[in-house]
């Protein structure tokens, strides 16, 4: 599986040298904030690193397939429980989500930098045994310095909905957090 990712973003990386303006390319890191987990108290943060390729429409909108990896840690106490004994309990797990990317832009601020929205939508598969799975949906806002180089640089603010299906004890939590992420923007 490791081998087969290399190869593909390899061979991504190797079209898009070849200075094609009608496809897009976005790596990006960013941060967890945990918000909310109904029916339990605490919160988890985290990491993530996302990896996307898609098509440029006309500078209109980017429409896009992402691939990437996220870790979320921190403590929770079952309140809903029916029994009394709410003990606390570590979290710390990881995510490989696969999503549809879809970038609208809105305006242009001054010459070279653009704001717009965004949306994704995925599943996480449980693909060892440190990794949940479930449904991710995120929708947000994204900065884009749209320099005249083909290097550009992004950052996007973004409330995401994940739903963490655990493979220890049938956990299944309904996580919300924030994710603030920078990146490159490749087209």
């Amino acid at each position: 599986m490791k081998n087969f990712l290399v190869a593909v973003i390899l061979l991504l990386c190797i079209k898009l040298g070849y200075g094609q303006s009608n496809y897009y390319s976005i790596i990006q890191a960013g941060g967890n904030i945990g918000l909310n987990n109904p029916g339990y108290d605490g919160k988890f943060n985290g990491y993530s690193l996302h990896f996307i390729f898609g098509k440029n429409l006309n500078e209109k909108a980017y429409v896009g397939i992402g691939l990437g990896n996220e870790t979320l840690k921190g403590s929770y106490t079952q309140t809903n429980s029916p029994n009394d004994d709410n003990k606390t309990a570590k979290y710390d797990r990881n995510l490989f989500p696969v999503f549809l990317d879809v970038r609208l832009p809105l305006a242009y601020i001054g010459e070279v930098s653009r704001i717009g929205i965004f949306a994704n939508a995925g599943y996480a598969a449980k693909i060892g045994p440190v990794y949940d799975k479930g449904a991710m949906g995120k929708l947000g806002v994204f900065y884009l310095y749209d320099s005249f180089n083909k290097t550009k640089f992004t950052f996007s603010a973004s409330y995401v909905y994940q739903q963490l299906k655990g493979n220890l004890y049938g956990s299944d939590f309904k996580h919300q957090h924030l994710n603030l992420s920078l990146g490159i923007m490749l087209k």
